[in-house]
Protein backbone atom coordinates (compact mmCIF):
# COMPACT_ATOMS: atom_id res chain seq x y z
CA UNK A 1 0.00 0.00 0.00
CA UNK A 2 2.71 2.61 1.00
CA UNK A 3 4.41 1.66 -2.65
CA UNK A 4 1.24 2.60 -4.33
CA UNK A 5 1.18 6.27 -2.14
CA UNK A 6 4.84 6.89 -3.06
CA UNK A 7 3.87 5.76 -6.71
CA UNK A 8 0.80 8.33 -6.82
CA UNK A 9 3.00 10.81 -5.29
CA UNK A 10 5.94 10.51 -8.19
CA UNK A 11 3.16 10.89 -10.45
CA UNK A 12 1.55 14.17 -9.21
CA UNK A 13 4.50 15.60 -8.77
CA UNK A 14 6.29 14.81 -12.54
CA UNK A 15 2.64 15.94 -13.58
CA UNK A 16 2.86 19.79 -11.81
CA UNK A 17 6.36 20.31 -12.74
CA UNK A 18 5.94 19.17 -16.32
CA UNK A 19 2.88 21.65 -16.19
CA UNK A 20 5.07 23.93 -14.26
CA UNK A 21 7.85 24.32 -16.88
CA UNK A 22 5.45 23.74 -20.06
CA UNK A 23 3.37 26.84 -19.16
CA UNK A 24 6.50 29.12 -18.71
CA UNK A 25 7.85 31.68 -20.91
CA UNK A 26 9.42 30.62 -23.94
CA UNK A 27 12.63 32.08 -24.09
CA UNK A 28 16.00 30.56 -23.85
CA UNK A 29 17.73 31.47 -20.72
CA UNK A 30 21.09 30.45 -22.11
CA UNK A 31 22.98 33.31 -24.51
CA UNK A 32 20.92 33.54 -27.88
CA UNK A 33 24.13 33.74 -30.14
CA UNK A 34 22.50 31.50 -32.94
CA UNK A 35 19.31 33.99 -33.21
CA UNK A 36 21.42 37.11 -32.84
CA UNK A 37 23.36 36.31 -35.92
CA UNK A 38 20.37 35.83 -37.61
CA UNK A 39 18.88 39.14 -36.87
CA UNK A 40 21.91 41.01 -36.95
CA UNK A 41 24.32 39.29 -39.25
CA UNK A 42 26.61 41.89 -40.14
CA UNK A 43 27.26 42.21 -36.47
CA UNK A 44 30.88 41.85 -35.00
CA UNK A 45 29.62 40.63 -31.35
CA UNK A 46 26.81 41.26 -29.06
CA UNK A 47 26.59 42.74 -25.34
CA UNK A 48 23.78 42.48 -23.39
CA UNK A 49 22.08 44.59 -20.48
CA UNK A 50 19.06 43.07 -18.29
CA UNK A 51 17.34 46.00 -16.88
CA UNK A 52 14.58 46.37 -14.62
CA UNK A 53 11.93 48.90 -14.74
CA UNK A 54 11.15 50.87 -12.07
CA UNK A 55 7.72 51.26 -10.82
CA UNK A 56 7.27 54.84 -12.08
CA UNK A 57 8.42 53.99 -15.17
CA UNK A 58 6.14 50.79 -14.88
CA UNK A 59 3.23 53.41 -14.25
CA UNK A 60 4.34 55.73 -16.76
CA UNK A 61 4.04 52.45 -19.53
CA UNK A 62 0.82 51.35 -18.29
CA UNK A 63 -0.33 54.95 -18.81
CA UNK A 64 0.74 54.53 -22.27
CA UNK A 65 -1.23 51.82 -22.80
CA UNK A 66 1.20 49.26 -22.36
CA UNK A 67 0.58 45.99 -20.16
CA UNK A 68 3.38 45.37 -18.55
CA UNK A 69 3.69 41.06 -17.38
CA UNK A 70 6.43 39.61 -15.18
CA UNK A 71 9.01 38.84 -17.99
CA UNK A 72 8.52 42.90 -19.42
CA UNK A 73 9.62 44.26 -15.78
CA UNK A 74 13.16 43.30 -16.40
CA UNK A 75 14.29 43.39 -19.91
CA UNK A 76 17.34 41.79 -21.79
CA UNK A 77 18.87 44.35 -24.55
CA UNK A 78 21.35 42.66 -27.01
CA UNK A 79 23.04 45.11 -28.59
CA UNK A 80 24.37 44.39 -32.08
CA UNK A 81 28.23 46.41 -32.47
CA UNK A 82 30.51 46.16 -35.43
CA UNK A 83 34.26 47.90 -35.82
CA UNK A 84 34.51 50.45 -38.28
CA UNK A 85 38.05 48.90 -38.77
CA UNK A 86 40.46 46.04 -37.54
CA UNK A 87 42.22 49.29 -36.00
CA UNK A 88 39.33 50.65 -33.76
CA UNK A 89 39.42 49.89 -30.58
CA UNK A 90 36.05 50.20 -29.81
CA UNK A 91 32.90 48.39 -31.26
CA UNK A 92 30.32 51.02 -32.54
CA UNK A 93 26.82 49.92 -31.67
CA UNK A 94 24.18 49.34 -34.68
CA UNK A 95 21.08 48.61 -32.57
CA UNK A 96 19.54 46.92 -30.04
CA UNK A 97 17.22 43.84 -30.03
CA UNK A 98 14.47 42.69 -27.66
CA UNK A 99 12.33 39.93 -27.06
CA UNK A 100 8.83 40.05 -26.58
CA UNK A 101 6.28 37.31 -25.83
CA UNK A 102 2.81 38.16 -26.88
CA UNK A 103 -0.18 35.73 -27.10
CA UNK A 104 -2.25 35.12 -30.05
CA UNK A 105 -5.52 33.45 -30.44
CA UNK A 106 -3.31 30.22 -30.47
CA UNK A 107 -1.22 30.76 -27.58
CA UNK A 108 2.14 32.37 -26.72
CA UNK A 109 4.46 33.83 -29.92
CA UNK A 110 7.81 34.44 -29.29
CA UNK A 111 8.97 38.09 -31.22
CA UNK A 112 12.52 39.58 -31.85
CA UNK A 113 12.51 42.90 -32.50
CA UNK A 114 15.83 44.88 -33.65
CA UNK A 115 15.93 48.81 -33.17
CA UNK A 116 18.74 50.60 -35.10
CA UNK A 117 20.51 53.67 -32.93
CA UNK A 118 17.98 56.15 -34.94
CA UNK A 119 15.08 54.13 -32.37
CA UNK A 120 13.39 53.01 -35.74
CA UNK A 121 12.13 49.21 -36.29
CA UNK A 122 15.08 47.41 -38.47
CA UNK A 123 13.61 43.83 -37.97
CA UNK A 124 11.27 41.43 -36.77
CA UNK A 125 11.24 37.70 -36.44
CA UNK A 126 9.02 35.20 -35.05
CA UNK A 127 10.66 32.14 -33.16
CA UNK A 128 7.96 30.34 -31.93
CA UNK A 129 4.50 30.81 -32.05
CA UNK A 130 1.21 28.13 -33.39
CA UNK A 131 -1.15 30.89 -35.65
CA UNK A 132 -1.34 31.29 -38.69
CA UNK A 133 2.41 30.74 -40.63
CA UNK A 134 1.52 33.79 -42.57
CA UNK A 135 2.58 35.82 -39.66
CA UNK A 136 6.01 34.93 -39.42
CA UNK A 137 6.60 36.15 -43.10
CA UNK A 138 8.50 38.99 -44.19
CA UNK A 139 5.30 40.69 -46.60
CA UNK A 140 3.44 40.95 -42.79
CA UNK A 141 6.58 41.63 -40.62
CA UNK A 142 7.84 44.13 -42.74
CA UNK A 143 5.00 46.52 -42.20
CA UNK A 144 6.40 47.73 -38.89
CA UNK A 145 9.66 48.21 -40.46
CA UNK A 146 11.18 52.14 -40.18
CA UNK A 147 8.25 52.83 -37.37
CA UNK A 148 9.40 54.31 -34.41
CA UNK A 149 7.72 55.56 -31.03
CA UNK A 150 6.19 58.31 -32.16
CA UNK A 151 4.15 56.35 -34.75
CA UNK A 152 0.91 54.89 -34.49
CA UNK A 153 0.71 51.41 -35.13
CA UNK A 154 -3.28 51.19 -35.55
CA UNK A 155 -4.57 47.77 -37.65
CA UNK A 156 -5.70 49.10 -41.31
CA UNK A 157 -4.61 52.29 -41.22
CA UNK A 158 -0.63 51.33 -40.22
CA UNK A 159 -0.42 48.01 -40.79
CA UNK A 160 -2.84 44.88 -42.53
CA UNK A 161 -3.50 41.94 -40.50
CA UNK A 162 -3.36 38.32 -41.70
CA UNK A 163 -6.55 37.50 -42.67
CA UNK A 164 -8.22 35.12 -40.49
CA UNK A 165 -5.12 36.17 -37.76
CA UNK A 166 -6.26 39.16 -36.59
CA UNK A 167 -5.19 38.62 -32.93
CA UNK A 168 -2.34 36.95 -34.11
CA UNK A 169 -1.13 40.16 -36.01
CA UNK A 170 -2.46 42.57 -32.91
CA UNK A 171 -0.28 40.18 -30.73
CA UNK A 172 2.87 41.15 -33.35
CA UNK A 173 1.77 44.95 -32.96
CA UNK A 174 1.37 44.98 -29.34
CA UNK A 175 4.95 43.61 -28.96
CA UNK A 176 6.57 46.40 -31.93
CA UNK A 177 4.90 48.88 -29.64
CA UNK A 178 5.59 47.64 -26.47
CA UNK A 179 9.14 47.37 -28.06
CA UNK A 180 9.41 50.63 -28.53
CA UNK A 181 8.13 52.00 -25.90
CA UNK A 182 10.43 50.25 -23.31
CA UNK A 183 13.20 50.95 -25.06
CA UNK A 184 12.24 54.90 -25.03
CA UNK A 185 11.68 54.73 -21.21
CA UNK A 186 15.06 53.00 -20.51
CA UNK A 187 16.88 54.94 -22.95
CA UNK A 188 15.47 58.67 -23.35
CA UNK A 189 17.60 61.48 -22.51
CA UNK A 190 17.45 63.16 -19.61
Amino acid sequence: MRFNKINLFSLIFILAVNIAVNTTEAHEKAWPEKRLKQIWPEAQNYTSKQVTLTPGQILKLKNEGIKIGGEDRSPTFYFAQKKESPRDEKAKTLGVILFIDEYGENGLIEISIAMGTDGRIKKIDIWEHSENSLIAKEDFLKQFNGKNVKDSIIVNKDYRPIPGADKASEAIARAVNKALKISNTIFEKK
